[in-house]
Parts: C-alpha cells; structure tokens; sequence
C-alpha cells in the first residue's frame, strides 16, 4: 500500500502539471478505484488547487504549499540525503507551478470517474462579474467571460477529437491542428474548426447562441456536419434560436463580439434587452424590467465596464425617460 501510495502521488503530481501518458492516466485512474483514501487524498490535492487560483488566497499561498508538502508527506524540517533532496527539489518545483500559476480561475475541479472512465471531466467556472484566461493542453487559449463554465475531457491532449463543453460566453484561439480538430459544443450546438479565432457566447439562460468568426474559419451545426450546417467566413456571425431550433448567419463587424475581453460591452443594433442581460451578468446584479418602453428599443454603443452600474445605466438611458433604484442586488426600472 505504502509503494503505491506514492505511486499514486507521483502519478496526481503529474496530473495536475498536465504530464501524463495515456498509460499513466489509466493507471491513475485504477488506484482511484482501489481504495477510498486515494479519492480522500486527491479531493484535498483540487481543494487546494483550486484555492491558489483565486485572488483572496493570494497571502496563503506559502500555507498551501505547507500543506500540498505535508499531504505528500515530505518532511520541510529535516535534511535529508543528496539523492532525495534532488527529487523533493524537482517535485516541491512542481507543487510550486501549481500554487503560483499566473491562470485565475475561480474553481478548478478535475474530476477523475470511479465508475465511468469515460466521464473525466476537468471543470473551469468563473464567478459572476469575473473574467479569466485559460491555457488548454494543446496550447489553446480560452478567455472566459462572468458566470461562464467550461469543461473538457482530462485526456483532452491525447484524444482524436479536442472537445471542450461551453456554458456561458468563451473567446477561443485555437492552436491549429489538421489531424485533431477542435469542438466546442455550446448545448444543442457544435462549432467545429482546425484552428482559428471566434467568440461563442451560449449562456443557458439566454433564448439565443451566438457565434461571431473572427479569423478562419467554423463549421456550425446542431445534428450533422454536413446537412443543415453553416459554415462562418471572417466577419459574419450565427444566431441558433433555441425555441425554433433553427440558426442563420450575416455580415457582422466581429471584433466587437470580443470587447468584452478589454472590459467593454459592445453593440450594433442590439434590443436593449439584450444590454440589459449582460450588464446583469457582468455585475452580478438582477434588473427587473417594469416599463415597455424599453421591450422595443435598439442600442448601439461600447460602454466600459469600469463605471458604475448606475454611470452605465445613465450612459443607456439617452432620453433620460426611466427611473431605477437599487435594494441589495436588484435594480427596478420604471417610467419616469
């Protein structure tokens, strides 16, 4: 038991530094099945992964290191011989990578299935009024904005297929790779491509998905790649209706699909509604709408997200026609 338990350990260092053969990950995953402290012992490895991601743990970060050592069962405070001190060099190296990594993720959880190989998931969510960068395996960046879940398959750099599963809004540059072509699945939706640059916003609360191509090229689909896809050029954008289930492309300026990223919140004739909607995800607020005024207005325009919400809803509200007020985290807006 003591061999394999470091084994195990040496196997869940590698993991997490994203430095395993598909050999070693189903041995990893055989060790999980095997005895219920190596699930207890690498449930507190993602707590702890987890918490180095986020802002507020910044001052914990020597605590956490501390503490990832002492799982590992490495002794700080004794010296030890030439041959252990060079390999607890090279993994305290490791446990360090995981602790001071520059990626800020709010919530990492990878998820290894005891009863389903085939459900292991690595899971990213960024909290509402948040946004974060993250590194795929096989170089890919992912730019996530609030509110937004992506998950995608431990084995993610060794499978045929690259998938990542979106709930929420993603700005994707994908590292190109004829042989292994890279799919978000967005719900009921696919967008499938080799390696290009869009924007896919797919938030389970919204009537609609979008897609805007900003480089390169997508194939977007619902059940079948080659009947009743579209396929995107640079600057054009997909709606798919959920209700309808039917989707249609136009001309777009895309770049502006993708401001959110600098902190601004963009729009080309866009209901007002739809400001609305992802002012609320951007502050983590909710605003109930008691005017139909506003259900038939059109906006055009970049605000920045380093005002206010009130200084954004005065910069909407043109004709200065409404009225808001605020309790805790709702805003109501009326007629004047």
């Amino acid at each position: 038991m003591k061999d394999h338990l470091q084994e195990f350990d040496h196997l869940l260092i590698g993991y997490f530094s994203n430095n395993l053969t598909q050999e070693e990950e189903k041995r990893l995953s055989t060790l999980l099945r095997s005895n219920t402290l190596y699930i207890e012992r690498y449930e507190e490895m993602v707590k702890l992964h987890a918490q180095s991601f986020i802002p507020r743990f910044e001052k914990e970060k020597q605590n956490n290191y501390l503490r990832l050592s002492k799982i590992l069962g490495f002794d700080t405070s004794h010296k030890t011989s030439r041959k252990f001190h060079v390999s607890f060099r090279w993994v305290a190296a490791i446990i360090a990578l995981i602790i001071t990594s520059s990626v800020a993720i709010y919530y990492i959880h990878k998820d290894i299935s005891i009863a389903n190989q085939a459900a292991q998931l690595v899971e990213m969510e960024v909290p509402p009024g948040s946004q974060t960068k993250v590194i795929l395996p096989d170089g890919s960046l992912a730019f996530l904005n609030s509110g937004s879940i992506l998950k995608y398959d431990v084995s993610y750099a060794n499978r045929r297929i690259r998938e990542v599963y979106l709930n929420g809004e993603g700005y994707f540059e994908v590292k190109r790779d004829e042989t292994r072509p890279f799919i978000v699945r967005a719900q009921d939706l696919n967008v499938k491509v080799l390696g290009t640059t869009f924007n896919v916003r797919a938030y389970h609360e919204d009537p609609e998905i979008e897609v805007n191509l900003l480089a390169g090229s997508v194939n977007v689909y619902v059940n079948s790649e080659i009947n009743g896809n579209i396929i995107l050029s640079p600057n054009e954008h997909l709606i798919y209706n959920k209700l309808t289930k039917k989707m249609w492309s136009s001309k777009t300026n895309a770049s502006l699909s993708t401001k959110w990223i600098t902190g601004r919140i963009s729009f080309v004739n866009r209901p007002l509604l739809d400001v609305v909607t992802q002012i609320e995800q951007r502050y983590n607020v909710k605003i109930n709408i008691q005017t139909e005024k506003m259900q038939n207005e059109i906006f055009s325009g970049s605000i920045s997200t380093k005002y206010s919400i009130d200084e954004i809803l005065n910069y909407i509200d043109v004709d200065k026609k409404y009225h808001w007020i605020r309790e805790d985290d709702t805003i109501t807006i009326t007629d004047k």
